[in-house]
């Protein structure tokens, strides 16, 4: 669909009609293009590398089904991380509700098995701290977890973040902090260290 209108704008452009203004990228092209930049944010989410391409194909879908039609190309960029953070977070609950029972069973056995191997039990107290660091930031609110999955996983600055999720780069330093502030408080509260 998309580049039957850029075969189309470049007929126009061919024909001496350059001076119109030409329309604005299709949001399949934008998300062709922040393709990797979408992964890179589902994978900082918690989701393995496969399921992160499952996301991305969930988000492909949501784009080919949007009637919405965008003016700029920054609002294609905002509502396409969106769409991917929404679908990771709705999917760390699916799956949260669905192995919680099993990961508390299987965990003492981990532990227990493994009991004189140091370097073992050395292992499953990281797996247990990650785990832990995973359940915490999929308890912040979207917003601030947004905040910290662009700046940490993703390396954008506060400015970056700020264009692009069209926010004030004051308001997104702010959600930094309390998102901080958050995580260590409740990783406090379960034995770890910040």
């Amino acid at each position: 669909m998309c580049m039957v209108q850029d075969r189309n704008r470049d007929s126009v452009e061919d024909a001496g009609l350059a001076g119109q203004e030409p329309s604005p990228p299709c949001l399949v092209d934008v998300f062709l293009r922040e393709r990797e930049r979408l992964l890179r944010i589902a994978v900082g989410m918690g989701m393995d590398r496969a399921d992160a391409d499952d996301v991305l194909q969930d988000v492909s879908v949501q784009v080919l089904k949007n009637t919405v039609p965008f003016e700029q190309e920054t609002v294609m960029t905002k509502w396409l991380i969106t769409t991917t953070v929404n679908r990771c977070v709705t999917e760390h609950r699916r799956r949260f509700r669905h192995k919680a029972s099993r990961i508390l069973r299987r965990r003492p056995d981990m532990a227990e098995g493994l009991a004189g191997h140091e370097s073992g039990v050395d292992r499953v107290g990281l797996r247990e701290e990650l785990e832990v660091v995973r359940r915490t930031l999929a308890e912040l609110d979207p917003s601030l977890l947004l905040a910290v999955v662009l700046r940490y996983f993703c390396d954008m600055k506060s400015q970056e973040i700020a264009e692009s999720l069209e926010w004030n780069a004051s308001t997104v330093r702010g959600r930094l902090r309390e998102a901080r502030m958050i995580l260590a408080g409740k990783l406090l509260q379960r034995g770890i260290e910040p």
